[in-house]
């Protein structure tokens, strides 16, 4: 009779890694290495010493978490740099996937292929940024239905461990303190993203009206530090108080706030919620009206590095194959072009509400508005390297798109000089568009792409 196997060898991977035969170990490494130089400073979902240390022990050999952690960033990084999958398929021992997609779905399946039964037994700030990175891989090829799901899952384990919540922060050592600000703000992009534009309410979203009057944004600002001054059960502050790409990240999240509620708490007492301003016109106009005042001046007073016409150059840090100043760039590219978008979103909103409004209403004033915001659209993205437009991948083309969108609906003559200027964007915005969109697939964002089978005849 043969003997009865162990049932922990059952479930062992056969191969020494479980990821060995989706990639190299040399090509993981690098795939880990363009995370850190290349996507980390928008999306720093890790305490970078802690991971690179973990990565120098092999770490993700034993820890099936840390594993998928690693997948899912490999996942990010193929799906956003897109000039990078020739490199990765033309290495010594290459990636053996046809497109991008293909490589981010099997490494999705790898990681549901490590869940046991009890996975969601034991929460963990790791179990969120694994379906946070999916989300955000798939939505960089395109693939809106996957990124939906799975932004969901990743708002659930958020509620479930309260990010939002700075009273459940007690207990917490410093270094997971400041990866769940992180994290908070980081699923907080979503839920502004689908404040604003699923009007239709078919998405779910992160926080409810009642839950986002709880909130307070300035207790659950990270620490202006990056991560090389954080420390298990101490922080250390360095003496010279220079710009960190934390100091980009807060910025970032100041500009999302500030997009649906006022940065100064005495506002925000006044500002009557979403269930007095659906039904009554004038107040949402002036909330909308409120809220693109304080964002338009928002960056008045940022920090020189992040401003437009900055130039960052630097020596690459140990363990670095990049400028930092690119990294820099990045930053400073999805601080403005985030700032524009959410400005011309509320823009729209504005106009939507206008002809139900009493209080008179200046559209000439709004074009102008709309002209001045698309020049420096214009203008930060021609000033920013090719790196730091493809480090903020598909969300960069679909803000450009978005914006170039309202800018369709001129109401002005089209002699108008504002009118010639708004048709001269939108041409140029169109050739931007060619050069940004790397995704896979037609973009399909705003539209309905799933089927309820449920309603075909027959079906």
């Amino acid at each position: 009779m043969a003997a009865r196997a162990n049932p922990q060898e059952l479930h062992s991977p056969k191969l020494q890694h479980v990821a060995d035969d989706l990639y190299s170990r040399e090509l993981f490494r690098i795939l880990m290495q363009d995370y850190l130089d290349r996507l980390y400073p928008l999306v720093p979902i890790v305490h970078r010493p802690s991971f690179r240390d973990a990565l120098l022990a092999d770490q993700e050999c034993e820890d099936e978490g840390f594993c998928a952690v690693t997948l899912a960033i490999a996942a990010l990084v193929v799906a956003t740099l897109a000039s990078r999958f020739p490199v990765y398929k033309s290495h010594a021992q290459p990636l053996k996937f046809s497109s991008r997609k293909e490589f981010v779905h099997s490494c999705y399946k790898k990681v549901l292929a490590l869940r046991s039964s009890s996975y969601f037994d034991q929460l963990n700030f790791q179990k969120f940024s694994i379906p946070y990175l999916f989300f955000a891989a798939f939505l960089q090829l395109g693939d809106h239905n996957w990124s939906r799901m799975l932004s969901v899952e990743a708002m659930q384990i958020a509620r479930l461990l309260n990010l939002h919540r700075i009273s459940d922060y007690e207990g917490l050592n410093c270094i997971e303190t400041q990866l769940r600000k992180k994290g908070f703000w980081l699923v907080f992009y979503c839920y502004v993203h689908a404040s604003l534009q699923n009007l239709q309410g078919e998405r779910l979203t992160y926080l409810d009206s009642v839950v986002l009057q709880s909130v307070k944004a300035e207790d659950l600002i990270p620490l202006e530090l990056d991560d090389e001054f954080i420390f298990e059960h101490e922080v250390v502050f360095p003496p010279n108080a220079t710009p960190f790409l934390t100091s980009g990240f807060i910025l970032h999240s100041r500009i999302f706030w500030a997009s649906i509620r006022s940065l100064d708490s005495d506002t925000t007492e006044h500002e009557p919620c979403p269930c007095v301003r659906v039904k009554n016109f004038d107040a949402q106009m002036a909330y909308y009206q409120t809220r693109l005042h304080e964002l338009k001046h928002l960056l008045d007073d940022a920090p020189a590095i992040f401003q437009p016409w900055a130039h960052t150059n630097g020596v690459p840090a140990a363990g670095e194959l990049i400028d930092p100043g690119t990294q820099f760039s990045s930053m400073r590219l999805n601080i403005h072009v985030t700032h524009l978008w959410l400005q011309s979103l509320i823009m729209d909103l504005l106009e939507a509400a206008q002809p139900h409004c009493q209080v008179p209403f200046d559209v000439r004033a709004l074009w102008a508005d709309r002209e001045a915001l698309s020049r420096q659209l214009l203008l930060i993205i021609f000033n920013s390297p090719p790196t730091a437009l493809e480090a903020n991948g598909l969300h960069l083309a679909n803000k450009v798109r978005d914006i170039a969108a309202s800018l369709l609906s001129c109401p002005l003559h089209p002699d108008d000089p504002i009118s010639k200027q708004v048709a001269d964007y939108v041409r140029q915005s169109t050739d931007i568009l060619s050069r940004l969109d790397s995704s896979e697939g037609i973009n399909t964002m705003h539209l309905p792409t799933w089927v309820d089978t449920d309603r075909i005849p027959g079906g």
